[in-house]
């Protein structure tokens, strides 16, 4: 047997691949009640894991902590008793003057009417409205939500890093800045001009990060610019020629760029992991022994720094089983993606046992 631990994101009204209907959200929490599942937090998962107890039993997860984890997820959770774990981005929760959002459980309690409750952004909205900010987001829970749903038992709050953030780890190109892809601004520190190069990229924590050729970066966003700026990208070879402009700056030049060391590499993540760490068990007054891998990355030395920090265990966003066989720095996760009880009943089939699991994977090539 296995645990199954699953994975969400938005709860709302909102239609995006992130995102379930609080109808739908409700329906899939009335059959665990149902069928009597035990919803764990991952300390007794792991503890569950160990001593071979896990018919069912089973974990619910939330990654980045948005805001309708308060309005819609928490209250219903709250009605039928379940648990769950929420993974929250520290730089974008902030502090609210202990007051509190209106959430569903007031609507139903007659304290609120359905159009107070807050308008909800989409996950590219939240997302892009975060980039390079470290003052709080309106579109994520505040601190005195995060506590106030620790304490009632029902929810733990563990990090999912400070940031979030991406970063370059490579120095082969792989595009040019037209202004549409949201993470950019993460990637070159604020700056969005257009034609400016663009190159692989990793979440921060799983990468070794490559800092560019300012020069490079300068000639390109003026080249583009004397030509246009919008207007240059109606060219239908506008990459060729900007590929084109590159390597003849790369060969006439040396390039004033670098990859940062593994020693400097090891400082700004095990910063940030602690960071994280700490902020959480100040402002909870919980201990913050978990981490969800930003953007499901991760490799031997974020593992190893983890540890060093005090964390004792970590979820993915591969799917798969959790056995008595499992590390706990690496737990597997299923995400629900659609809101139909037939398909959430099956994935909960699929990842509570060893066998189905092992074949899915062989069987969605096949079908």
């Amino acid at each position: 047997m296995s645990i199954p631990v699953l994975m969400y994101h938005h709860v709302n009204e909102l239609k995006d691949k992130f995102t379930i209907s609080p109808d739908d959200f409700q329906t899939q929490m009335e059959y665990l009640a149902r069928k009597n599942y035990q919803t764990l937090f991952l300390n007794e998962l792991i503890d569950s894991l160990k001593k071979g107890k896990d018919k069912r039993r089973m974990a619910l997860t939330f990654d980045d902590g948005y805001l309708d984890n308060w309005v819609y997820a928490y209250p219903i959770l709250k009605k039928y008793n379940l648990k769950a774990t929420i993974f929250v981005i520290t730089s974008r929760i902030k502090e609210k003057s202990n007051s509190y959002h209106p959430h569903l459980g007031n609507v139903w309690n007659g304290e609120s009417k359905k159009e107070d409750l807050p308008k909800i952004s989409n996950h590219y909205q939240s997302n892009l409205r975060c980039v390079r900010n470290s003052a709080g987001s309106d579109d994520h829970i505040s601190w005195e939500e995060a506590k106030k749903m620790s304490q009632s038992g029902l929810i733990d709050i563990q990090s999912h890093s400070h940031l979030h953030s991406y970063c370059y780890v490579s120095h082969e190109i792989v595009g040019y800045c037209r202004g549409d892809k949201w993470r950019t601004g993460w990637l070159t520190d604020g700056d969005l001009r257009l034609g400016i190069p663009l190159y692989e990229d990793k979440p921060a924590l799983a990468g070794r990060k490559y800092s560019d050729d300012r020069d490079l970066r300068d000639g390109l966003a003026e080249y583009v610019s004397q030509r246009g700026k919008e207007k240059f990208f109606e060219k239908r070879d506008w990459k060729k020629e900007l590929d084109g402009v590159a390597s003849d700056y790369r060969a006439g030049n040396r390039l004033k760029d670098n990859y940062e060391t593994l020693e400097e590499r090891k400082k700004r993540i095990k910063n940030e992991l602690l960071l994280s760490k700490n902020i959480i068990e100040k402002k909870v007054d919980k201990k913050c022994p978990f981490i969800a891998w930003p953007g499901g990355a991760y490799d031997n030395d974020l593992v190893k720094w983890a540890k060093e920090c005090g964390y004792l265990g970590a979820v993915t966003t591969q799917p798969g089983t959790n056995t008595s066989n499992t590390d706990p720095m690496y737990l597997k996760r299923f995400e629900v993606k659609r809101g139909d009880l037939g398909w959430f009943k099956r994935r909960l089939f699929i990842y509570s046992h060893n066998f189905t699991a092992s074949i899915y994977p062989k069987l969605k090539k096949l079908f």
